[in-house]
């Protein structure tokens, strides 16, 4: 399968999710977390869909119904989260038909898309994919890279950030050009120790001051 790796950005965009199992109550919070507009569709709801509910209000919509011609229109995505190919084919030809993205889970024929195992800390987005061959094998990958994660990545995250604006726009480094600043980044991220300093400088705040010192070292 020829697949394009990407991130969209689903603040305020409706994603429908037919299905309202545990699979389902998963990744609805998963959308809801990243901000968007839920849309469920079906006959039989999970009970932790009140909680979700509670949480996120007016942002989640629940239909206790079957799924209906129609009910994806204004979706920029869909997710049938159901045992039943047959609904899965139903929708995913509603899909195509309306140029909408869809996913089946475990059902990779009626799939326009299909979601990776990941796993997020702070700004950290880690997506492992087989292309819908094996699921768990990617969830192993996954679950072996995290061992290589730093302990405090969402805050290196943040100070490398913040590095990078300073580099580029702080009057004490106006003289450095794009090369320079880029090496200054590359020689902070290949080293372990210099990190750990940087997410230090970061949470005292004094990270132009660690630079200064980091620009000047030999």
């Amino acid at each position: 399968m020829e697949l394009y790796p990407v991130m969209i950005r689903l603040a305020g965009r409706r994603v429908t999710v037919i299905g309202a199992g545990g699979v389902a109550l998963r990744k609805v919070g998963d959308l809801l977390r990243c901000g968007a507009q839920v849309r469920v569709i079906a006959p039989v709801i999970h009970a932790d869909f009140t909680g979700l509910a509670e949480e996120y209000g007016d942002r989640l919509e629940i239909l206790p119904r079957e799924y209906r011609a129609g009910d994806i229109i204004g979706s920029l995505l869909v997710i049938s989260a159901t045992d039943d190919e047959t609904v899965n084919r139903t929708v995913f030809a509603e899909a195509r038909e309306r140029s909408i993205l869809m996913n089946a889970v475990d059902d990779p024929p009626n799939c326009s898309f299909i979601v990776p195992s990941t796993y997020r800390r702070g700004d950290l987005i880690i997506s492992i994919s087989t292309g819908g061959a094996s699921p768990a094998l990617a969830a192993r990958l996954q679950r072996e890279l995290q061992k290589h994660i730093p302990e405090h990545i969402d805050i290196i995250l943040k100070a490398l950030n913040e590095a990078r604006q300073m580099l580029k726009h702080g009057v004490p480094f106006a003289h450095l050009d794009t090369v320079r600043r880029g090496e200054i980044l590359k020689a902070l991220v290949n080293d372990d120790g210099r990190l750990e300093e940087l997410r230090i400088a970061f949470e005292q705040e004094r990270l132009e001051s660690f630079l200064l010192v980091f620009l000047h070292s030999p």
